[in-house]
Formats: structure tokens, C-alpha cells, sequence
């Protein structure tokens, strides 16, 4: 994975690359939200930070319609997936767990609850994982746009726009704001396999790359944190 940051005077440069590359739409766009996870001292995201080599991110995600309100829709929504990112030098991978349900309309309050829960469940299963102590930290929404390339379906890119964030100290006498209204998050996702492909591709490809986190971004809003 990839990630680049374009910024709003270079849009039009962007989706003309976009348009005339191997790059075809792949489904329509939707609404992807995140609630993360990380230690009481923030662990995970100083390990990015510092630019640690061996890292993780720890979620629970769901999707929406686009533009719509993601934390109206963690209460109402039945289906989430847990994520463990694994960041590993120039490569990362994830280990996505079973889906869960949740059979009902909760209040904001109850839902996080019963996901904390779950996500304690699911670490315990990892020997490696199972010792931490988690709290939900913050939440993520953004709509995201899909692009396949037309040799391989392994090869894809996204991009991610109207990035907003809430931190979950502050509900619910907060709203939800903006991480950034000048830029948006283009990631190139490829396996090993299509390796040379994607170097074609960045060959051609008119901006640089840089390291980019929307947790690190999100946290940054209400931490003194330097990203």
C-alpha cells in the first residue's frame, strides 16, 4: 500500500492522470468508517509517529451510503468488521476478523460497549495481542471512490475524501469535525505478486509519494502531537 496526498490545486492534474491511466471505476462510491483502538498512552499512534518499522492499528469498521452522518450510523448500523493493520517496513498487511452483528438499534454508549468487548475476545485469541489494554479512541468517516486496474484485479486505487473525525472523550457534547479541507488521500494497494506492475505505474504517476495517516491526522486534532 501506497499512500499519496493531493492537494486541492492539484485535483484537476490528478483525475486527468486518472482518466487516461489503465485505472477503471469499480464500484460506487461509499461511506467508510472507522472507530480505533489504541493504549491508554497511545502506543499505536506514537509508533507511527517515531516511524517504528513493526507496527499495528487496531479498529472496528463499517460503510455507509456516501455523505451520510458516520456517527448517526455506528447506532445504527448491524454489521462491523474488526481490522488489525500490520505495518511491517515497506509492506503491510491486515487480519480481518469475523463480521459481527448487532441485532439492534443501540445508543452510541452501548454499542461502543459491546464492541469493546468484542475486540477483547478477538485479541485474546493472539498470544502476542492478548495482554493489551484497549480503549475505543476516536472515530474516522470519509467517502471513498474505487478504481480497479484492468490487468489485475490485485492491483487497485482509492481515493479518499471529506475526512471528518470525533474523539470518543468528547461525545456526546461534540460534533464531528473536518481533518482537512484542502487535500485528499489517494492509496495505491497492491500485493507482492504485482509488484513490478505497480512500479510501472508509479513510473508514470505525477506526484510523490509520503507517509499519511488518517488516525494520525485525526488524533493530531486533539492531541499535541506533531504529524
Amino acid at each position: 500500500e501506497i499512500k499519496f496526498k493531493i492537494f486541492i490545486k492539484d485535483i484537476g492534474k490528478f483525475y486527468s492522470w486518472l482518466y487516461n491511466s489503465p485505472f477503471k471505476k469499480k464500484y460506487n462510491n461509499r461511506g467508510v468508517n472507522s472507530l480505533y483502538y489504541d493504549t491508554i498512552n497511545l502506543d499505536f499512534a506514537n509508533d507511527n509517529i517515531s516511524g517504528q518499522s513493526n507496527r499495528i492499528k487496531i479498529r472496528a469498521r463499517w460503510y455507509t451510503g456516501n455523505n451520510e452522518n458516520f456517527l448517526n450510523e455506528f447506532s445504527n448500523s448491524k454489521l462491523f468488521r474488526f481490522e488489525i493493520k500490520r505495518k511491517k517496513n515497506y509492506y503491510s498487511d491486515k487480519i480481518f476478523f469475523t463480521k459481527k452483528f448487532s441485532d439492534r438499534k443501540n445508543s452510541v454508549i452501548e454499542k461502543r460497549t459491546l464492541l469493546k468487548k468484542e475486540i477483547k475476545n478477538e485479541l485474546s485469541k493472539f498470544s502476542e495481542l492478548s495482554h493489551l489494554i484497549l480503549k475505543d479512541t476516536i472515530f474516522i468517516g470519509y467517502n471513498r471512490e474505487y478504481f480497479e486496474h484492468v490487468s489485475s484485479e490485485h492491483v487497485r486505487l482509492t481515493i479518499d475524501k471529506d475526512l471528518s473525525c470525533l474523539i470518543c472523550s468528547k461525545i456526546p457534547n461534540s460534533k464531528n469535525i473536518k481533518i482537512a479541507n484542502n487535500f485528499i488521500i489517494v492509496e495505491l494497494k497492491f500485493n507482492q505478486k504485482n509488484e513490478n506492475l505497480t512500479k510501472n505505474i508509479l513510473k508514470k504517476f505525477p506526484f510523490r509519494q509520503i507517509r499519511s495517516s488518517k488516525y494520525l491526522y485525526a488524533i493530531s486534532k486533539y492531541y499535541r502531537l506533531s504529524y
